[in-house]
Order: C-alpha cells, then sequence, then structure tokens
C-alpha cells in the first residue's frame, strides 16, 4: 500500500456512502517496553551510485525519524512486526515507501537507490475549470484538514504549491503537491510534513441553477493518501498540548484500534451494537492475539461503536466489501492496522482529519 496513509473514513460523516480512504496508517508509542528492531540501510543515486547525506528516513505518521549521514548510512529503532511504512525523502528524487515486513532485531535493507524526479509537465486541458481557486481551497482545506480546522488555527504553511482542478464532465475534484505540505497544528502542538500522493472529491450535480447560470454541486465521496511525519512545534511540549493530545486520543481510531488488538474494548469504555441491539464485545469481531500483533476478524459488513456511553462519540465501521461474509487484518504494536482499505469508518471517527491526527508513536500520560 504505497503511502496509504491512514484509513477510510465517512465523509459525510452521518452518510454510508460518503467517505474518507485515508490510508495513512498513523499512530504509537516510544516507551513501552515491546521488542525493537533497529533498521539500516543505505541511500544511494541510482544514476552514479553516490551517497546521498542528509535523506529523510522516517516511519509513516510517526514522529520517528532520522537522516542519512555522509556516507549515505541510517539507523532507526522501532516496534517490532509494524505494519507502518518506512518513507525515503529526499529533495528533487523520488520519494520511495518500503514495508517493514521482516523480523528480527537487526532489519537491514542494504542499498537503497533513489532516481531523480523528472520535471512534471502539464497535460493538455480540454475542458474549462468553471472554479476559482479560492472555492477550490475551501473545498479542500475542510476535506483534508477537517471541518474544525479553524477553531484548531490548524493551517497549510505552503497552500501556494498546492495544485487543484476541477473537471465538470467527471464531477470531480483533483489536487495535488510536488513538495510536502507543511501543516502546523497549534492545537495540538505539531507540525507534520505531508507528501500528499492523491487527493479527489467527487460530487453529484443537482437539478437547481443558480441565478447566475452554475450547476449545484454537492460532495459525494472523498479520497485521500499520502505519508505523514510529525514533528514537535515548540522544543518544549507545553500543558495544553498534553491535554488536548489525550483528550483527542480517547474515543479516536487509534484508541479504538489499541483496545481491540489487546481484548480491552470493556476496560475501556467501548460498547458495539448491531441492528440497533448491543452484541457481546467480540461476537462479531474476532480476535486473534499473535506475537506483538493480533489478526482481526470483522464478520458484520458494519457495526456502531459507543465510546464512554456518550452519542456524541458514535461512530460505525464499515466493510467496503459488504458481501464478503468475512474481513480479515492485522494489527500491530502501534494500533497500526493492514490492509487499511478493507472498511472505513463513520460518525464521530469519521471526523477525523488531518487536525487531529496523532503520531503512532503517541502514548498517553499514566
Amino acid at each position: 500500500m504505497p503511502f496509504k496513509i491512514f484509513n477510510p473514513f465517512a465523509l459525510n460523516y452521518l452518510k454510508p456512502l460518503l467517505f474518507f480512504n485515508i490510508l495513512f496508517c498513523i499512530f504509537f508509542l516510544p516507551t513501552l517496553c515491546f521488542a525493537q528492531q533497529q533498521l539500516t540501510g543505505k541511500i544511494v543515486d541510482q544514476e552514479s551510485g553516490k551517497n546521498l547525506e542528509g535523506v529523510n528516513i522516517y516511519i509513516d505518521g510517526s514522529s520517528l525519524g532520522t537522516i542519512t549521514d555522509k556516507e549515505g548510512v541510517f539507523k532507526l529503532n522501532v516496534e517490532e512486526n509494524t505494519n507502518a511504512l518506512l518513507i525515503v525523502r529526499y529533495l528533487g528524487y523520488e520519494t520511495k515507501a518500503l514495508p517493514i515486513n521482516q523480523k528480527g532485531k537487526l532489519v537491514d535493507f542494504g542499498t537503497i537507490d533513489l532516481k531523480l524526479q523528472p520535471e512534471s509537465i502539464e497535460g493538455v486541458v480540454l475542458e474549462a475549470d468553471p472554479w476559482s481557486r479560492e472555492k477550490k481551497l475551501r473545498y479542500f482545506r475542510e476535506y483534508f484538514l477537517g471541518e474544525d480546522y479553524q477553531e484548531k488555527d490548524c493551517k497549510i504553511l505552503n497552500e501556494d504549491k498546492i495544485r487543484l482542478r476541477f473537471r465538470p464532465s467527471k464531477k470531480e475534484l483533483k489536487a495535488w503537491c510536488e513538495v510536502p505540505l507543511q501543516i502546523e497544528n497549534p492545537y495540538l502542538g505539531y507540525i507534520i510534513e505531508y507528501s500528499l500522493k492523491d487527493f479527489s472529491i467527487n460530487f453529484t450535480s443537482s437539478k437547481r441553477i443558480l441565478l447566475s447560470g452554475q450547476q449545484v454541486y454537492r460532495p459525494q465521496t472523498f479520497f485521500l493518501s499520502g505519508s505523514s511525519y510529525f514533528k514537535e512545534l515548540k522544543k518544549r511540549v507545553r500543558r495544553r498540548y498534553i491535554k488536548r493530545r489525550e483528550e483527542t486520543y480517547y474515543g479516536s481510531i487509534m484508541h479504538f484500534m489499541r483496545s481491540l488488538s489487546k481484548e480491552k474494548l470493556e476496560e475501556n469504555d467501548y460498547r458495539i451494537f448491531h441492528k440497533r441491539y448491543e452484541r457481546p464485545l467480540y461476537q462479531y469481531l474476532k480476535v486473534n492475539q499473535k506475537e506483538n500483533q493480533s489478526e482481526i476478524t470483522l464478520l458484520k459488513p458494519r457495526l456502531t461503536i459507543l465510546y464512554n456511553n456518550n452519542l456524541d462519540h458514535q461512530s460505525f465501521v464499515q466493510s467496503a466489501y459488504p458481501k464478503k461474509d468475512s474481513l480479515m487484518f492485522t494489527i500491530d504494536n502501534y494500533g497500526n492496522f493492514y490492509p487499511a482499505t478493507l472498511f472505513y469508518f463513520g460518525g464521530a471517527m469519521g471526523k477525523q482529519k488531518v487536525s487531529s491526527l496523532l503520531p503512532l508513536n503517541y502514548q498517553p500520560p499514566d
């Protein structure tokens, strides 16, 4: 799942047809005592074989990262058996996303060659874009950052680098960016570097026509993929950041997945419903715990999740393949789950966009 950065979520949180597919799988914990792996490798230019110094190496969706030394070598410690991707990014070169699927204390990626980024050439546009840049940016901000991005004062610092195009014939808004987006989130206290791979919103058109003669469009489905790396906004983490991160964490997808993996749904105040009736927690969510990860089998196409008996925290998980009798996925020690394309979340969990994201290695205070 190259650059798959989070999980499919509901786009219009109460309508199951609208979904937010972020395969950006982002989660958990440097302080817990799980088995550690050291990732090593060497980065070189593909054409010349020259060692590349200062290459960014990080775990997708985390604050775990490093850079290569003068010899092009890197070393990075992670939790063993993670499903996350190792991202290799260097200005002017194509970014690589490498699965971490080897066992053992030491994982050597060997020599990784990077290819120079080709100059982008704009394709021929055969139809006019009737939307203003500001209108397209409003959609992008809302569905990328989240509906509450203004309340959190969350902003994209290099917004001018984003390229946007609306195609009336396809009823589709596309966005792309050739450099990582720099996102400042003063609410949670992070700077996020986000490499946008794909962004699209598909619309339905209404029969209603405005007085200006413009067609009325409504968002229907949404897709986002990319990779992310978290940095602290301040050298010293402020108390308000710690409090807000904790509040954001509880009841989140990350919290739910970690609770499910360890069979602690009841302990962590979750209830499961199917067709309006409460069900035993693991009747339709079978958990098979293994070393450093759990295999989960989802036995119904849709389940409702209630956290802390609070209707404001009501969510649902919806299979992307409702005709299948069951779906199987794995959860690692970070709470990262794979494949993320099998299902999506709606309701409270579906509202979680970039302004609500926590890094993979986040751990709440004891």
